[in-house]
């Protein structure tokens, strides 16, 4: 063949895996940019753990990709469909992940995402929800120092499964 049927030749092929990448990329609900942090043994070495001492909050996002403009996004990939609205949880875990960033990079991102396998959610990181975060880890640490954690449910099922049942005060069953 030719050298110019080869050129053109991988051209069109360089052509089909950019458009397949790309493809792949919005699929992975990973944004636009840099890919910096993959809490993954495929992309890297494993990374280590983001912690701030002030909280003593440790955490591992499953991505964090440096956008077009320089902000730092999370990213926290669930399995299963997607509810109307995240549960609180997945937000504060994304909070967490959020402030762990900040305090790490010294760049505060400006929202994260939460991406179930039929939506992604755009969560802004606002001082209200780093404060939400702040809040429930003080609770945490007052309930870790005294030993005692208020029942937080009003089902039995729940109840009857948890490991401090039996020494529990307010135990349903």
């Amino acid at each position: 063949m030719k050298p110019l049927y080869w050129a053109v030749l991988l051209l069109l092929l360089s052509i089909v895996f950019w458009v397949l990448s790309k493809r792949k990329r919005q699929q992975s609900g990973l944004p636009d940019g840099q890919l910096i942090y993959s809490d993954s043994s495929y992309w890297q070495k494993p990374p280590r753990p983001l912690y701030d001492p002030r909280l003593e909050l440790v955490g591992k996002p499953d991505y964090v990709v440096r956008s077009e403009d320089g902000a730092l996004i999370p990213l926290e990939l669930k399995s299963g469909s997607a509810p109307s609205q995240p549960w609180d949880s997945h937000r504060m875990q994304l909070a967490a992940y959020c402030y762990l960033i900040e305090q790490s990079e010294g760049k505060r991102p400006p929202f994260g995402l939460i991406k179930y396998d039929n939506k992604t959610f755009q969560i802004p990181y606002s001082s209200s929800l780093e404060q939400e975060l702040k809040d429930l880890v003080a609770a945490l640490r007052q309930a870790e120092a005294s030993h005692y954690a208020p029942r937080s449910h009003n089902s039995p099922a729940r109840c009857r499964s948890c490991g401090f049942n039996s020494i529990c005060d307010q135990r349903l069953s």
